[in-house]
């Protein structure tokens, strides 16, 4: 049976950690300085650009990859480029069918503040007993373990570890082309065992299977959520892309940026 229907109240207790630990840890601004280094070399968008799925958000893509279900081996779930880990913690809380969760961040800062708060949550107690109940409602047997299954990195997402990681998000809506380019290569030959990745821009060398339409809040709406495409897989299929017949890189300009839209409803273009 799906969590998300056993534990409505879960929900709410996680959106008040959210909120509690995470504040005055918010990832919309950092140095001068740091944003300079982050955005050194890049061409049109600027990296230190911050934008974060709301938690109903995060709740649509788990529902659509299926990680509210406890059926099969537990997956790895790995948010790359992970601001101040808010995505992290919410799946490796709210759904039993991650059984690890990790978050990659190139923003010393941002990294810093999300290692701050899920520490501060660890000390509280509150993590291990939100977990706990969110195995129990889905009629797992083993003990939580929060300390050892939640795990923040302070550096480059294209030199992290994917090959045991089942499902990837990328908020990807800032790459310039040759790191869009070099994230799909990397998601291509290195996820042996993926299932899912998400992606705000299309990845080349992948092809689109699925989008949603998902609440996120960006800096330069000074934190107002909006609805963006997110391309996204069909989780019945067991991967997020398929590859692209061709492997060599996509000549032309990079794939231009989706407008923000704001639907009447949350809907998928399979």
């Amino acid at each position: 049976k799906s969590s998300f229907a056993l534990c409505q109240s879960l929900r709410v207790d996680v959106d008040r950690v959210l909120a509690t630990y995470w504040r005055g840890r918010e990832g919309y601004s950092i140095s001068a300085k740091e944003q300079r280094r982050l955005d050194r070399g890049a061409r049109g968008s600027k990296p230190s650009t911050y934008g974060e799925l709301t938690a109903e958000g995060v709740r649509l893509l788990a529902e659509r990859w299926g990680l509210d279900d406890t059926e099969g081996a537990p997956g790895i779930f790995a948010d790359l480029g992970c601001g101040v880990g808010k995505m992290v913690v919410q799946v490796y809380l709210e759904c039993p069918g991650v059984g690890r969760a990790l978050g990659v961040e190139l923003s010393a800062t941002r990294c810093r503040r999300a290692r701050e708060a899920w520490e501060a949550l660890l000390l509280s107690d509150e993590a291990f007993e939100l977990r706990q109940r969110l195995l129990k409602s889905s009629g797992c047997q083993e003990e939580a373990s929060p300390q050892d299954e939640v795990e923040f990195i302070q550096g480059n997402l294209l030199e992290a570890d994917i090959s045991d990681v089942t499902h990837i998000y990328l908020s990807s809506l800032c790459f310039d082309e040759a790191t869009l380019f070099a994230s799909a290569q990397k998601v291509q030959q290195e996820g042996r065992q993926l299932r899912g990745v998400a992606s705000l821009q299309p990845l080349p060398l992948l092809r689109e299977v699925g989008e949603l339409l998902l609440p996120m809040s960006w800096t330069s709406r000074g934190g107002e959520d909006m609805w963006v495409g997110v391309r996204v897989s069909d989780a019945a299929r067991r991967q997020v892309w398929a590859p692209c017949p061709t492997s060599t890189r996509p000549s032309g300009k990079a794939p231009k940026r989706r407008g923000v839209r704001v639907p009447h409803q949350c809907h998928s273009v399979l």
